[in-house]
């Protein structure tokens, strides 16, 4: 016959009395992980800028283009969205030193997390606009058209970068470039430009808010439906090294969408009816300021032997019949 144990009327309750014991011990390792997490860098979530990035009818690449072109096309896609690599982190008190941006990336889609929550602040937000804005060139200057959307809140990147990546970030990202980019910009949420505006770990340390917008808002350009997304063509010639690439990118932008709308039909189509909406945008304003003197027509002829306006109204995308 069992002892009845000491302290308690029966077996069983001794026995849940263990078991209540055993909770809130575990409850109480839990707590204390938490802490931990909360106190070294990468270890839970943290404030981030997270950009989740696919490439524009994967599907139809699936079905019409050989396996190796595939291939090279997520190559590109992975080369031109990696960040630039930076030692590992060997001390504790070097983490989270700058802003740094991480990239993980599963068949056509790329996640990119850039941490903010850092000891200096180096314009995080700035610097992933232009790094989004620098891929979206390169890929669409190797034919990669791109769509994408960029969020602001809470993920898991690790210390390193070594992930895993999940988050209420991601989470949001994945959502706006799925559900509410719709054409081929890179659409940055709402609520992550309202985050600028009101986080300064978001902007340069030096900069008041009005002189960060300045560089901030350069990069970026509202759609007619309210819509901000990455202006990779009106703001990308200051970042070309020779200053004719900037009007040969502009010029091969309109055969690759030119090429696009003669051989896509549908809802593809239209995406491409919006990119070549935008891309006439763009080459209107250039125009407007060869008219309006802000750019020097004889500056331009000296420099490339050609008249501006009819070398720029030869980009201009006609309309065309579907199919």
């Amino acid at each position: 016959m069992l002892k009845k144990a000491k302290g308690f009327e029966t077996v069983a309750e001794a026995l849940r009395s263990v078991e209540r014991s055993t909770v809130r011990k575990r409850r109480a390792r839990e707590r204390h992980a938490a802490e931990v997490a909360a106190r070294v860098p990468g270890e839970g979530y943290e404030p981030c800028i997270v950009s989740f990035i696919d490439v524009l009818g994967f599907r139809n690449l699936l079905e019409t283009r050989h396996a190796h072109d595939i291939r090279d096309v997520l190559l590109q896609l992975r080369a031109f969205t990696a960040p630039v690599e930076e030692l590992p982190t060997r001390r504790m008190k070097d983490a989270r030193l700058l802003s740094r941006a991480f990239a993980d990336s599963v068949s056509d889609a790329v996640v990119r997390v850039r941490v903010f929550d850092t000891q200096f602040n180096d314009g995080a937000f700035f610097h992933e606009l232009l790094d989004l804005l620098h891929a979206q060139v390169e890929c669409i200057g190797r034919g990669v058209v791109i769509r994408a959307g960029l969020a602001i809140g809470n993920a898991h990147v690790g210390l390193d970068g070594k992930g895993p990546v999940f988050g209420p970030a991601m989470v949001r990202a994945y959502e706006i470039e799925t559900h509410e980019a719709i054409h081929p910009r890179i659409v940055v949420d709402q609520a992550a430009y309202q985050s600028f505006l009101e986080d300064a770990r978001l902007r340069k340390q030096d900069h008041d808010l009005e002189e960060e917008l300045r560089y901030v808002d350069r990069l970026l350009r509202v759609d007619v439906d309210g819509t901000r997304f990455v202006d990779y063509l009106g703001a990308s010639e200051s970042e070309f090294d020779d200053p004719a690439g900037y009007f040969l990118f502009l010029r091969s932008h309109a055969e690759l969408v030119r090429g696009k709308l003669a051989a896509t039909t549908g809802r593809v189509r239209e995406k491409f009816e919006w990119l070549a909406a935008y891309h006439n945008s763009v080459v209107e304003n250039v125009v407007a300021e060869f008219e309006d003197g802000s750019r020097s027509a004889e500056a331009f002829m000296a420099e490339f032997d050609v008249d501006p306006e009819p070398f720029l109204r030869a980009m201009v995308i006609s309309p065309t019949p579907e199919g």
